[in-house]
């Protein structure tokens, strides 16, 4: 099973990769016309940076020596910077995974909390309130939520030195705002598996051998909606990094976001590729990470899948 997902994320991270290069080869015109429009190379210079970079080929051997580079780890080169690829994104890549990290707790752990009380108190005040912020988090976009929590840190803690708040915007307030944003899809997972348990023959089984109520209670309930839980929060860990692009962007912070919207504006097309490639490899890793605890917790996967 393992083997199967591991061809099919190759298989998509591929297919990321080859869309991503046509697209950007095919709409937005020559990469180094960008160079001569800005004044920053002469003709002669931009004729030999193309034969230098392999772009007075046919583009479908150009796709061909990009993917032979690609499996031996080079990305190429920024067409505006010089640096290679992986430089390029291994210096941002640090800001992002802060943040990507940071946001991912907070939406395991608000997340959780949600879905276990609007399924666990959903007659009570708690739960459907839970309910209702399950619904904000699903429906509003990182936009609006960023631009309002920047509008209310700036009308309720204006009066702070800026040395203060610069913690709290550069961090704190981004990852609460992707976290916040990736907890909806989670939380309606595991009130979805929560409440089907809650209403199955094996909780009055548990009920008849005097487990009744606590946290004991809870875990033999939330047990059999773990594994879809997981595999939701794989594929939103896989999403934060698309959502670092509008967080990054509306809180000012360095990053992989940043740096792809920079690179698709000044048609940078290596640097573009390059982190479609690292999103892709991520997404795929994430979701097989996914399945391999979703097998540890349920004994009935390990079952299927032998």
């Amino acid at each position: 099973m393992v083997v199967r997902r591991l061809l099919e994320g190759l298989l998509t991270a591929w297919a990321a990769v080859t869309v991503t290069f046509f697209a950007l080869h095919l709409t937005a015109g020559d990469p180094l016309s960008g160079l001569l429009s800005r004044g920053l190379a002469t003709s002669e210079q931009i004729e030999t940076l193309r034969v230098n970079l392999g772009f007075d080929v046919p583009l479908p051997i150009q796709y061909l020596r990009y993917l032979a580079g690609f499996i031996r780890g080079d990305l190429g080169v920024s067409l505006y910077s010089r640096r290679s690829v992986s430089q390029e994104i291994l210096s941002q890549l640090p800001a992002t995974l802060e943040l990507a990290l940071a946001g991912f707790c907070i939406a395991i752990a608000l997340g959780f909390a949600l879905g276990i009380l609007s399924a666990w108190k959903e007659q009570r005040w708690s739960g459907r309130l839970s309910i209702l912020i399950t619904g904000l988090a699903t429906s509003l976009p990182v936009a609006f939520t960023g631009i309002l929590a920047l509008y209310a840190l700036r009308t309720g803690y204006g009066h702070l030195p800026e040395g203060a708040l610069n913690p709290i915007q550069r961090l704190v307030l981004p990852a609460l705002v992707l976290g916040f944003a990736t907890a909806g899809g989670i939380a309606r997972v595991v009130q979805a598996g929560l409440r089907e348990s809650l209403r199955q023959p094996y909780m009055l089984a548990a009920q008849a051998r005097g487990i009744q109520s606590g946290f004991r209670y809870l875990w033999h309930a939330l047990k059999p909606s773990l594994p879809p839980a997981i595999s939701m929060s794989a594929l939103e860990a896989a999403f934060l990094l698309s959502g670092t692009v509008i967080t990054e962007t509306i809180f000012a912070r360095p990053g992989l976001g940043r740096l792809l919207i920079d690179s698709i504006l000044e048609g940078d097309f290596p640097i573009a590729q390059g982190i479609v490639a690292v999103v892709a490899i991520f997404y795929t890793l994430s979701h097989i990470i996914a399945e391999l605890l979703s097998l540890a917790i349920d004994p009935r996967l390990r079952r299927g899948a032998g």
